[in-house]
This record gives structure tokens, sequence and C-alpha cells, in this order.
């Protein structure tokens, strides 16, 4: 589309073979089954201590999709399909294992242990971690007297205030380092502000803002991370 200047970071490729027993455990207390399943399936009919609902993995029109909330465990008398929260999530995502994991992770608020045999899971931890509050600087940006421009377009596009806030929409200063200069306040370096694709190197060896007076559009994936940003001019 004209005046779309997407940039997303290569965050891919590494491998996390296992979790802490323990890490699970809570991780499915704290995903009640009942409470993430309900998020795609509606569940009404009950059968002594169990929920059922039409199952999403298959058609159907008598319900015998079943979750057992004091066994935390969900199976689909039609199909057969059946599992954990985790293997829910898999399931109804399309995610791997540690994809699911990291998806239930996010939503609880937990944070993934650090993977030993995966050498580059602590650095694209630290690429999202840029992300993310570059995408909290471009939203409280969008709010300043210079996003008065940005605002203005979103009003002609009649996005509601709801919109620009589910979406983390924002608005990028028309400076040459507002986003650099405020990244190095929270202590990123150059060098990860251009893995992540938000300055581009000077001629002068210094970097400069890849995005200037532009509205901010957060890449977002499944597990809630932000992942790169596109700019409308």
């Amino acid at each position: 589309m004209p005046g779309f200047q997407p940039k997303f970071i290569a965050i891919g490729g590494g491998r996390i073979m296992a979790f802490p027993e323990r890490f699970l455990d809570e991780l499915t207390e704290r995903n009640d089954i009942v409470d993430v399943v309900s998020q795609y399936v509606r569940l009404t009919k009950k059968s002594g201590a169990n929920l059922f609902g039409l199952c999403p993995f298959h058609s159907e029109k008598t319900p015998s999709f079943s979750v057992a909330p004091d066994k935390q465990i969900y199976h689909c008398f039609g199909c057969g399909k059946g599992g954990s929260v985790i293997s829910f999530i898999m399931e109804i995502e399309n995610l791997s294992f540690p994809e699911a994991v990291a998806f239930l992770a996010n939503r609880a608020g937990m944070q993934l242990p650090e993977q030993s045999d995966d050498p580059g899971a602590k650095k694209r931890q630290r690429l999202l971690a840029l992300n993310r509050d570059a995408a909290r600087f471009f939203h409280a940006q969008l709010k300043t007297p210079a996003g008065q421009i940005a605002r203005d377009y979103l009003a002609r596009r009649q996005l509601t205030a709801q919109t620009v806030t589910r979406f983390g929409l924002g608005f990028a200063p028309d400076s040459w380092e507002s986003l650099a200069n405020a990244m190095r306040r929270k202590g990123y370096s150059d060098q990860e502000m251009f893995e992540a694709g938000l300055v581009k190197h000077g001629k002068s060896g210094g970097v400069y803002d890849a995005f200037r007076n532009r509205l901010m559009f957060p890449v977002i994936d499944v597990r809630g991370s932000v992942i790169g940003f596109s700019g409308r001019i």
C-alpha cells in the first residue's frame, strides 16, 4: 500500500528443547482451562462436573466437546481430540509446544525461563523487549501536540479511541533521533536498534530513526509480542 514503510525484526529460528516441570505446573494453574477454552468455544451444557460445547476441531450439531474443570483437561467424543490447556492452544492456534507455552505465559503475565540450549533466546527476548518499549514510545507520542497531525488523520478515517488503544497505534515524531535517544535512555544500544529495524546507519557513522512523521502500526504475533512496525505517511 502506498505510504507504508514496513520493518520486521528477525526473531525466529531458535530451538527451545524443554521447560522446567515446576514452570509448566504453574503455567497450567494460572491458565484455567475453562477460561481459555471459553474464548474459543461457548460452553453451556453441563453433564455432572463437566461442561460441553460444539467442538472447534470438527463440524457437529450436537455438543460432544467436553471440558473437565476438576481435571483441567478437554476431550471430544466426536473426533477424539483431547489433552491439557497447552495441547488445546497448540491445536486451536496451530502452534508448536514451545509457541503454545509462550502464548499462555504471555496470557498469564509469566516470564519464560532461560533456555540454556538456545544461545539466541536471550538476544531474541532483548529485541522483543526493545520493540515493546518502542511501541509504547510511539503510542505516547500520538497523544502529544506533535501527534495532532496523526490524530486528525485517524479522525478522518473514523477510527475510535478504543480502536487506537486496542491496536496500540502510535506516532513517530518528525525528528532524526527522538526514538533513538529514548531507547538509549532505556539502555538499548544502537546496534540493537539497527537489528530491530528501528534505526538506519548514517553516512557519518551514527544512526537515525527509520520512522519519522508517520502514523505507526505495531505488528503483533499470536503471543502478544511486537515483532515489527509499519509506518504510514
